[in-house]
């Protein structure tokens, strides 16, 4: 056979691979309750669209004149914590979620509160976005870690690492104030990274970013844009990584609302199902700031107390069941568990990495490679036809990674090495 038919033959069959393989897998809107639901889709491709939903916010207890305004929420280890907003001190405060009253105060000695606007956590530390910038200007945008060992039951004082970083698209800094894309004050932690929303005054858009949860100091990486036709003002994500939820409102008439985000897959937050929530108007519920799960599908909202010749609304902590707008394979996903199920060869690796099941069995599985501070590098699938699956590391730079391997029943991660 001729070189140049060989050639071609060998151009054309993995085309024709991939594919029979694609038809087996049909992407669309896999859930019910769109208007748009393709019951023969296998793949969610984050089409879904949703009637308008309109809700009351039920109030859970008055939040203490302590947290007046309170500007972030995070639940961790059974213990629910805010702070208030620019210009208070740089205090953090332990809150009884029950009867709304301080059990703890905790003072960052070594760094002021500029204009701290979210907070989140991880299983090690907590971590205060300091990154608030209504004018535009500021060039010391951090988010700060305190590792939780420091946060003891009898602390009050406790010292903070700074995260620095900046935006990659950033040019102007001269004062616009409210009239700029570079404010943020919406974060959430996972696989070893923070997640970064911003409040968009100009377009209504968020832009999403990752930094390393490590202190240094970043160029943050612009991952994608979302118009949520708002200001976001509060980003969580539950414990199970399964659900994301962005809190905001309108500049124009005060309309609150939340977004959730589901069905996305490794770490792709804004390739999901999107479902606005229309929450009350902010004269009823004040400017909501603070946002966290306290359970699978359950999430705490907070808001900065609102007095004006309208309205005053003191500062309170609102409780929001999600589940009954939450797709039934949402629900009915649970963690899978850690196996051997599958084997990566050879480690170290250099032009590929070969994956193979180590089982018998036959499911679908979603392959992810991510450098060490969580950013997704490769992916791939390998379908449930398939015993094997080859990555292609040619574009990869040499060094440390992570491979995790996912299916339905079962989880794998490994540390890879590429050179």
């Amino acid at each position: 056979m001729p070189n140049s038919i060989l050639a071609k033959l060998l151009f054309i069959l993995p085309l024709c691979t991939a594919t029979v393989e694609s038809a087996h897998a049909q992407s669309g809107c896999p859930d019910p309750q769109a208007t748009n639901y393709n019951p023969a889709a296998a793949v969610n491709d984050g089409s879904c669209q949703y009637p308008v939903t309109t809700i009351d916010l039920p109030v859970k207890t008055k939040l203490t004149d302590d947290v007046a305004e309170s500007s972030g929420l995070v639940y961790t280890n059974g213990s629910l914590w805010t702070f208030n907003d620019s210009g208070n001190p740089p205090v953090l405060f332990r809150v009884d979620s029950a009867s709304g009253q301080v059990l703890q105060q905790v003072r960052i000695s070594n760094f002021d509160n500029v204009d701290w606007e979210d907070i989140t956590a991880d299983a090690q530390y907590m971590y205060v976005g300091d990154f608030g910038n209504n004018s535009g200007s500021r060039r010391d945008l951090r988010v700060l870690r305190i590792p939780k060992s420091n946060l003891g039951p009898a602390a009050t004082t406790a010292t903070a690492q700074a995260i620095a970083f900046s935006y990659p698209d950033q040019t102007d800094f001269s004062p616009r104030n409210n009239r700029h894309n570079f404010d943020c004050e919406a974060m959430f932690y996972a696989n070893d990274s923070l997640h970064l929303f911003t409040k968009n005054w100009v377009d209504l858009q968020t832009r999403y970013y990752t930094i390393p949860a490590t202190p240094g100091t970043y160029l943050a990486h612009l991952k994608a844009t979302f118009n949520t036709n708002g200001l976001v003002t509060a980003a969580a994500l539950n414990a199970s990584g399964n659900v994301a939820a962005l809190l905001g409102y309108s500049a124009q008439n005060g309309e609150s609302f939340l977004w959730l985000l589901s069905g996305f897959r490794a770490g792709n937050y804004l390739q999901a199902n999107k479902r606005r929530i229309e929450l009350p108007n902010a004269l009823l519920i004040g400017q909501a700031e603070g946002l966290c799960f306290v359970g699978r599908y359950r999430v705490f909202v907070s808001n900065e107390r609102l007095s004006n010749f309208l309205a005053t609304v003191p500062q309170q902590l609102y409780a929001l069941p999600l589940a009954r707008w939450l797709a039934p394979a949402v629900l009915a996903t649970r963690a899978p568990r850690s196996t051997n199920s599958f084997t990566a060869v050879p480690n170290p690796a250099h032009h590929t990495l070969h994956i193979a099941r180590a089982t018998s069995t036959n499911e679908a599985a979603t392959i992810v490679l991510q450098d060490l501070q969580g950013r997704t590098v490769l992916t791939a699938t390998l379908p449930a036809s398939r015993r094997t699956q080859d990555l292609d590391l040619t574009a990869v730079t040499a060094g440390n990674y992570i491979l995790r391997i996912r299916s339905a029943q079962s989880s794998f991660s490994k540390k890879i090495t590429v050179y």
